[in-house]
């Protein structure tokens, strides 16, 4: 083979490899870029999600253990937000969310509490009754900010 056309060839080729090589590090990094955003996007939403969960249901649990149901209202709210919360959530937050709503619904049924001695049972630590939600929301947040996973809803 003609040394001439050898020598035309690799430069053909080293042109190639360095006009390629900015355009696949910009793919990559944007990438990257697209991953975290939708990543930080998705912990977003769940943020608010859950965040509107416990203030509905810490409010509504209030007040079946004060007074009675006065409508369905309030509890279809909250199962809708439990059915919101299926769309995205792992399955532990889910079940957590649905037995919380169990347990207002349950207390509904019951004789009311006074206020004072929901404010002693508040002030003995006996009752946290969202603490399972909460720990639940706390642990799959982390696992999908240690994995990085924007799908990790999927696989549980």
């Amino acid at each position: 083979m003609n040394p001439a056309i050898i020598s035309a060839l690799a430069a053909l080729a080293g042109s190639s490899v360095g006009a390629l090589a900015p355009v696949l590090s910009n793919f990559v990094m944007q990438r990257s870029l697209t991953k975290r955003d939708l990543l930080n996007r998705q912990i977003a939403q769940r943020e608010v999600l859950y965040s509107d969960f416990i203030n509905e249901a810490s409010r509504i649990y209030a007040k079946s253990v004060t007074t009675g149901l006065e409508g369905t209202d309030e509890i279809v709210a909250l199962y809708a937000l439990v059915s919101r919360i299926r769309l995205i959530a792992t399955q532990p937050v889910v079940s957590a969310a649905e037995a919380f709503v169990k347990l207002i619904v349950r207390n509904f049924g019951e004789p009311n509490i006074t206020v004072e001695q929901l404010r002693s049972a508040a002030l003995s630590a006996e009752s946290e009754p969202l603490d399972i939600f909460s720990q639940a929301c706390r642990k799959e947040l982390r696992m999908i900010l240690r994995r990085g996973e924007l799908s990790a809803t999927l696989r549980n």
